[in-house]
């Protein structure tokens, strides 16, 4: 069979077919799930019943021309290991946490003089967690 695609064009295909199937995947889980609420967000999708509809069935027929397509041209799947992307995720928050101690916050105009005391404690702690966890999904191995 002839080979349609070289390596590089390969990868930059699977790249970009697995990048819109992990955001049409997502949005079939926003669409059939509650909304997701944390403590400083609420997602919702106000979306009437024909649109929400006609959305899950545009996305089925995406996934279905990927399938066609990784089928046709031979592509493969690549594992992708979460601990690496928890470690990056958790490294750039606690830069983000060190950003918003009170001295940095002047930035934004004057600090209030109690405002140390109450925040800086607080978020060191936060940033001292999520560098932890940083470090222990950073360290983890592939399982031989």
């Amino acid at each position: 069979m002839e080979e349609l695609l070289n390596q590089p064009q390969r990868n930059s295909l699977t790249i970009a077919l697995r990048m819109l199937e992990e955001r049409l995947r997502q949005a079939a889980v926003w669409l059939q799930d509650d909304p997701d609420e944390g403590i400083l967000y609420r997602r919702t999708i106000h979306l009437p019943s024909e649109a929400r509809i006609a959305a899950q069935q545009g996305i089925a027929m995406a996934l279905s021309q990927i399938t066609q397509l990784v089928r046709d041209l031979g592509l493969q799947p690549q594992e992708e290991r979460l601990e690496s992307t928890i470690s990056a995720a958790m490294n750039l928050s606690w830069a983000n946490l060190c950003d918003v101690r009170s001295d940095k916050l002047k930035r934004y105009g004057p600090v209030a003089p109690r405002l140390a005391e109450a925040l800086d404690p607080r978020i060191d702690t936060l940033a001292e967690l999520t560098l932890s966890l940083a470090l222990l999904f950073g360290r983890q191995t592939p399982e031989g």
